[in-house]
Formats: structure tokens, sequence, C-alpha cells
């Protein structure tokens, strides 16, 4: 028989801003469809409550005049989208099929994760410790079918497992309230003296569907327990972690945004700790109080789950682009990729700290300027000189140390090696029929003692820029030895390096 656990969060949009501002926890607050003073409450803290605050029936005017000293917030639908993924990720990080079911309700299949909790006790211990990293307060049922599993989730104790078979007896106590029947429906039961679900569930189901209807025959099934529907499940593959909060108060400094950004980060990098994944980049987007929105990308060198970094990061491409504007809101969009273990080798030095490099380039970045850091890169061209800059990649493999004296290529110890002049030195050459005889240039020159040469290089001449150039190695009075060239589209010389 199949076992079916819900993990759900009540009162979710107000659960959602305490997740937001933890400093919330435990005041007298409610949340409001609207900042207007008509708008109904639609959730309420246990301190707002204990006060007679009832969520659905009385204003924020009418609350202000019961309670003096509330805290009022709206609803923010970012914050409750953002919370309620969270805990699809506290689910299927112990479960794969999983399915969103109403008002927030998370129903996974415990067959498949016997490999990771021993008991349905562990289990739920396990989804209420890893929802509570999260910062949400949730309850948990496990039941035989998916309806029993939500009404002991959500009127239970907080954490009730209810054996197989008896989930009719366990859900009889229950009021009939927590089946939501419609006003009418509640009224003609209550004329026949039905208060508890045991008492629903007795009626015979083919007298009740006569009398009252398809409504009153689901009624009788969800007292009993049963589903209306099968389990179906499907599999959670995040592609990316979304964290946002709407802020109180416009912010127009960095500090207090940055204040703010960590908390962010926290939360978003406890969601990537139950996959054992890193944020390789990051997504910045900001509300602006003008109307308009500030998007910018942050790269990383490689997936890290340190939070000092990612902060650091965002300070940096922060302070290189301030926004235009006060913040009113904020949304942080973290792209997982597995951390990639870097073993060291014995024979060769230890490369750098990925988090550490990270911040460093992320630095570099600013000061440089965009697209001057990077990896030198080899263009597919004939033309001399041509590079490109790809971004920096931390390797994926173990360093390789430098090869031994034995593995080195056979020839002469004694190698000459170019210095190559970057930009090229204009000169000013003499020559006798057409071999340079006296070279003068920027601190350098003299007269040629040898000279090798020419060799023609021609390409690209299928383009706008043509290349031709004749390559000359020269070896001047002054006991240099330099690689110089002529153009021959212009005519002008230039040294291109020196050989030590």
């Amino acid at each position: 028989m199949a076992r079916i656990a819900c993990l759900l969060v009540p009162h979710l949009p107000l659960a959602a801003i305490c997740r937001a501002d933890p400093a919330l926890a435990g005041t007298p607050l409610i949340v409001a469809e609207h900042a207007a003073s008509h708008a109904r409450v639609l959730a309420a803290a246990r301190p707002a409550r204990a006060q007679g605050i009832r969520p659905g029936q009385h204003t924020v005017a009418q609350a202000r005049a019961i309670a003096a000293r509330l805290v009022v917030r709206t609803r923010d639908p970012e914050a409750e989208r953002c919370a309620l993924s969270a805990l699809v990720d506290v689910a299927a990080s112990l479960a794969q099929r999983l399915e969103l079911g109403p008002e927030g309700a998370i129903f996974l299949d415990t067959a498949g994760t016997a490999h990771l909790t021993a008991t349905e006790a562990g289990l739920a211990s396990a989804l209420l410790a890893r929802a509570a990293h999260v910062g949400l307060d949730a309850r948990v049922g496990i039941a035989s079918t998916m309806r029993a599993a939500f009404l002991v989730a959500r009127y239970g104790d907080g954490c009730t497992i209810v054996p197989a078979g008896t989930e009719q007896g366990f859900l009889a106590p229950f009021p009939l309230a927590c089946l939501a029947p419609s006003p009418q429906l509640a009224t003609t039961l209550e004329r026949w003296g039905i208060r508890r679900l045991g008492d629903l569930a007795q009626l015979p189901l083919a007298e009740v569907t006569v009398r009252l209807g398809a409504e009153g025959a689901a009624l009788v099934r969800a007292a009993r327990g049963e589903d209306d529907r099968p389990f179906a499940p499907s599999l959670h593959e995040p592609a990316t972690v979304e964290e946002s909060v709407a802020l109180e108060w416009s912010v127009e400094t960095l500090e207090p945004l940055l204040f703010v950004l960590r908390g962010l980060i926290e939360r978003a990098l406890a969601r990537l700790a139950f996959g054992s994944l890193g944020c390789a980049r990051l997504a910045l987007g900001l509300g602006l109080a003008d109307g308009g929105r500030d998007e910018r990308i942050v790269p990383l060198a490689a997936p890290t789950r340190e939070a000092r970094t990612l902060l650091g990061c965002l300070r940096v491409a922060l302070e290189a682009r301030p926004p235009r504007a006060a913040i009113t809101k904020a949304a942080l969009t973290l792209f997982p990729e597995a951390i990639r273990p870097l073993q060291l080798g014995l024979f060769s030095p230890p490369g750098p700290v990925p988090e550490r490099l990270a911040t460093t380039l992320a630095r570099l970045g600013v000061l440089c300027g965009e697209g001057r850091l990077g990896t030198p890169a080899v263009l597919d061209t004939h033309r001399p000189a041509a590079e490109a800059v790809t971004p920096f990649l931390m390797p994926r493999g173990t360093p390789r140390a430098a090869p031994a004296a034995e593995d080195a290529a056979p020839g002469s110890c004694c190698r000459l090696v170019a210095r190559a002049f970057r930009p090229p030195k204009p000169l000013d050459v003499f020559a006798e029929r057409d071999i340079p005889a006296f070279v003068r240039g920027p601190g350098f020159g003299g007269r040629v003692v040898e000279a090798a040469g020419p060799w023609r290089l021609s390409t690209e001449w299928w383009s706008e820029a043509p290349l031709a150039r004749d390559y000359w190695d020269l070896e001047l009075s002054d006991g240099g030895l330099y690689r110089c060239y002529r153009d021959l589209v212009s005519g002008a010389w230039f040294a291109d390096g020196v050989y030590d």
C-alpha cells in the first residue's frame, strides 16, 4: 500500500514575510491584501490572534482598534512564491516524486525515501528540520491517502503519522469545519446533528448523494480519508534558485542594500546545500523607485557556496555601476552547478582557492574594464599576433606537474626565445639593394651585421584588410638580434620582437 507524506506551511503569506524579515517573528503581525485601512486581514500571527484578531473577519482598521501595537504588512506574492519554491526544494531533497497540491501543500511518495530515512518518523523529522533550515515553520502528515495526509498535516499536532488502515478512525474527532463545506451545506449538516468527521463518515454514501448531491458525496469521501483522484507525481529538476524581497522603505546607499542582499544569499545557499551544489553565476534584479528596473549578471570563476564571496562579487558589481535611483525591491537568482573537486598533486604547487579567486577576478574586472580579463586564446586565423580573451575557468582535473628533464623534447638545451613587442615598434631602415643596412628605432639601433630573410607572409587577401609582410632577422652592431618586418601595403618597417 502506498504511503503519502504531506508537507505544508500554514498561513503561507505570513510565513513568507517572516522568512524575508526574521525580526518580525514573535511580533503581533497581520498581513493584508493591500495597505488601505478597509483591506481584509488575510493572516495573523499567534500574538495578534491572542488579542482577538480573526483573519477574514476583521479589516485593518478594525484590527488596529482591537490591538494598537500591531505590525501591518501587505501581501508579497514574490516572497510567497520563493517560500513555496524553498518548500519544494526541501521535499525534493528527500524524494523525487512530488505533487504540488492546493493551499501550498506538497505531497511526496515515501516509497523512495527508505535509503535516506529508515522510518516514517525519521522522514517527518527530516522534513521539519530541513524546512526550518530554510526559515519555514512547516507541518507534516503521513497517511495512506493524500486527503488524510493533508488533513492531519493541517489540523494535527504538526508531525502526525497515521497507521495504515486507520485513517477514518483517526479523522473522526476532527470538526466538520476542516472540510470547509459551503454555508448551505454546513447549515443542513448542522440541522442533522453532524458536527464531526466521524459522524459524517458513517452516513451512507448513496443516500447522501441523493439528498445533498455531488458536494455532499465528496464531503463523505473526504471524511473517510478517501481521495477523489490518484496521486500524480512529477520529477522536480530545478534550473535556478530564486529569492526576492520587497522593501518597506526605499534604499539609496550601498551598505543597507548589501545587508538585504546578504539575507537573500544566505536563504538561497541554504536551498543549494540540499543538493550539494554551488553557485556558478548570479543574476541580480533591482526594482527602482522611478518605476524602472536594473538587471545585471555576475559571473564567477568557479562554483561556490561561500556567502562572503558572493556578497563581495555583488559589492564590486554595484560599485562599478551603481543603480540610477533608489531601490524598492531586490530579486536574486542563483544558477546552480556541481562543485568540482580539485585533486592536488604531490609535485605541483597548490592552485588558488576557488572562493577567493572568484572575488579577485571580480575586482580585477572592475579595474581593467569589460573584456580585458580572462584567459588568452588563439584565433583561427593566419594573421600574426591575433588573439582573444575568453572567460577564465578553473581547471577540471588534476593540475599537471612540470615535465621532467628526461621527458623534454630532444635537441639542444640552448634555444632562442623571442620577446614580442606589443604593439610593434616603428623603425627607420636604410637598405642597400633591398637588404637592410642600417636600423634606427626607439631605444636601439645600429649597423646591420647579419641579415636573414625575407620570409613573405600574405594572408586574408580576400578581406577588406589584407595582410602582406616581409619578415627579417637582423643582427645589429649594438649586439641585439631583432625580428623585423616590412608592411608591403604601406611600406613601413616595424620591430616585431627581440631574441634573447
